[in-house]
């Protein structure tokens, strides 16, 4: 209930403010928690119509396109894209940004870049006192180095 709630907050802000970024962030953000997966697409891509340079837009739909449980909704190319311009945009200094970024390496098959990658994303999350998120870049990193990609688990 408190996302169907949160939902209906955000879509009220987005009906008021067509334009307003931020509300299709939070909305996307909700949409893709509640599984639907297509509409959180759909709303950070216009996040990147109406600001190309939102970090956070690319990044969550990177990790969307890399790591869909959904085939369909897989796009490593695209990932990859999205995933290097957020890195280039934020300095390549956001662990979360890299491991997106990685994970869309190994969603596109390239197994070496996704391991160097991720490798990346968990010396600078440890550097930046994040040890949870190293742990998780680490876990991944186990996938990438056996030749898989990551699944986010389905609904």
């Amino acid at each position: 209930a408190m996302w169907a709630q949160a939902g209906q907050h955000y879509q009220a802000a987005l009906d008021a403010d067509p334009k307003d970024v931020p509300s299709h962030l939070n909305l996307a953000a909700v949409v893709a928690a509640q599984g639907q997966t297509r509409k959180a697409i759909l709303l950070y891509m216009e996040a990147l119509r109406l600001d190309p340079d939102s970090i956070e837009a690319m990044n969550n739909l990177a990790w969307i396109l890399a790591t869909s449980p959904v085939a369909e909704y897989r796009d490593g190319a695209k990932a990859i894209q999205f995933g290097l311009r957020a890195c280039e945009l934020s300095s390549n200094s956001i662990p979360t940004m890299i491991g997106t970024l990685a994970a869309a390496y190994a969603e596109a098959g390239q197994f070496p870049e996704a391991t160097k990658t991720g490798e990346r994303a968990r010396d600078l999350a440890a550097a930046q006192g994040q040890p949870a998120l190293a742990q998780k870049n680490e876990e991944l990193l186990e996938l990438y180095r056996t030749g898989k990609p990551y699944r986010e688990p389905g609904p």
